[in-house]
């Protein structure tokens, strides 16, 4: 009975050595880490791409969210300042269109003006001399400087002018009335 229990003995203790070497092998080989110290900042450690085996998934997504959450922050300041640049360029180009307008305001005025001020040099010309200086004229130019004289010279100087040419002017003038 001493060597069945001798052998039974030495069999567990076998059993044992077997078992706790195996443990030991898988142990040794399995990659560990030495959990964190309660004083160390997870995310500073995600940060630096340390990630421990003590960590829970959820805390790595909690920090991806963030990491996400921070870069669409970013991307709305950029977004912000992109709309206030837009508006401010808007409002710059309102503001040259205005300038604008007036400016061709003042022209067409400037312009009517010299019209009017030739109009009234060719009325005080004979409309036998007036007509050759008429046909060298933009068709344009013709048109307005016969708008702004009167009708009884007009007519004179009209009735002198090359008709291809007074066909143009005359047309111009019904388009420039309406």
């Amino acid at each position: 009975m001493t060597k069945l229990l001798q052998f039974i003995g030495g069999f567990i203790l076998s059993f044992l050595l077997i078992v706790g070497l195996f443990t030991g092998i898988i142990w040794y080989t399995k990659e560990y880490t030495v959990p964190l110290p309660p004083g160390v900042n997870i995310d500073s450690l995600l940060a630096a791409g340390v990630i421990p085996d003590s960590l829970k998934i959820f805390d790595k997504e909690r920090y991806l969210l963030a990491k996400q959450k921070e870069q669409m922050e970013k991307d709305k300041e950029e977004l912000a300042l992109k709309e206030q640049e837009v508006t401010q360029r808007k409002a710059a180009l309102d503001d040259i269109r205005t300038q604008i307008s007036q400016a061709t305001a003042e022209q067409d005025s400037i312009s009517n003006l010299r019209y009017k001020e030739q109009a009234q040099l060719i009325e005080n010309m004979k409309p036998v001399d007036a007509a050759p200086f008429m046909d060298k004229l933009s068709d344009f130019a013709a048109a307005k400087i016969l708008m702004n004289m009167r009708k009884r010279e007009a007519g004179r100087v009209m009735n002198r002018m090359n008709q291809d040419k007074l066909a143009k002017v005359s047309q111009l003038m019904t388009l420039l009335k309406e």
